[in-house]
C-alpha cells in the first residue's frame, strides 16, 4: 500500500492530467482570445478526460484505448 494513503489506476491519473492541461489551455484561451467556441473546445477535451473516469466514455472506445498499446504479433 502507498505510503499516502492513495492508489489511482494510471489510466486515471493521465485522464486528469488531461484534464488538467485542458482547464489550464481553456483559461490561456479565454484570456488570449475571449473566444467562447476555443474555449468550449478546451472544456469538451476536460469533459472527455473525466468521463474516462467516471465512465461517460464509451466502453468500446475504452477499450480501444487500452488495446492499442498491446502490440499483437502473427
Amino acid at each position: 500500500a502507498p505510503e499516502d494513503g492513495y492508489t489511482a489506476r494510471t489510466r486515471h491519473v493521465l485522464a486528469l492530467e488531461e484534464a488538467a492541461r485542458g482547464l489550464h489551455g481553456a483559461r490561456e484561451t479565454l484570456e488570449a482570445t475571449r473566444s467562447g467556441d476555443l474555449v468550449a473546445e478546451e472544456l469538451r477535451r476536460v469533459q472527455d478526460a473525466l468521463g474516462e473516469i467516471t465512465g461517460a466514455v464509451s466502453a468500446d472506445e475504452l477499450l480501444g484505448r487500452i488495446f492499442s498499446s498491446f502490440c499483437i504479433g502473427k
